[in-house]
């Protein structure tokens, strides 16, 4: 699924992110998106929060979200077979000892809602390891916006969110922001925790 490149494990170390296209067909892709809509239509999505205290502010974060743990089983179950086949090719391949992991399902409305820059961990705080990020737009056109910006040490980095597109990236090195979404816009996010396992927090990327 990723099978990184000894460069890719480099540039991880050093604040860089990796990028899969096509790691889940598209119709699988459509019908994760189909179930995440279903699930926000009946309310099972909740505005998200800022930091540890989930302050409430559309202006800097738009989308609604809620846990995979949370809603009941079923059509999006396969999304663990995802993140455990990616935690374990990131543990083969760049030995980074993750462990438990959480899985965050988000919708932009498309409505120019965004998400300003931030990290998804401090630095030396082990709760965080690793950040990877699977989208669910299996119609994604670039007038939508929308693009994950990345800093990466060459500079930024924009992302488009395409269905079946998964991107990697350490947790605590990476200052990442969702530019405005003109589209209904779904990602499922799993943090990769070490051997420290601290309980989480929402603060999304």
């Amino acid at each position: 699924m990723l099978h990184l490149a000894e460069a890719e494990i480099r540039a991880l170390g050093e604040g860089g992110v990796v990028v899969r296209d096509g790691v889940v067909p598209r119709a699988r892709i459509a019908a994760w998106a189909a179930e995440v809509d279903r699930l926000d239509a009946i309310d099972r999505l909740t505005p998200a929060g800022i930091g540890r205290t989930a302050t409430l502010d559309p202006s800097l974060r738009g989308d609604r979200t809620t846990w995979l743990g949370d809603v009941p089983d079923g059509k999006l179950v396969g999304l663990h077979a995802v993140f455990d086949a990616v935690r374990d090719e990131l543990n083969q391949d760049a030995w980074l000892g993750l462990r438990a992991y959480t899985v965050q399902l988000a919708v932009y409305p498309g409505d120019g809602a965004r998400y300003v820059a931030h990290r998804d961990a401090f630095a030396n705080e082990p709760a965080r390891r690793a950040t990877v990020i699977l989208y669910l737009n299996p119609d994604w056109e670039p007038d939508h916006g929308g693009c994950l910006r990345v800093w990466v040490p060459e500079g930024t980095r924009d992302v488009e969110p395409i269905g079946g597109r998964l991107v990697a990236f350490l947790s605590d090195r990476v200052e990442h922001e969702v530019l405005p979404t003109h589209a209904v816009r779904r990602a499922a996010t799993a943090w990769y925790r070490g051997p420290e396992a601290l309980v989480d927090v929402g603060w999304g990327g």
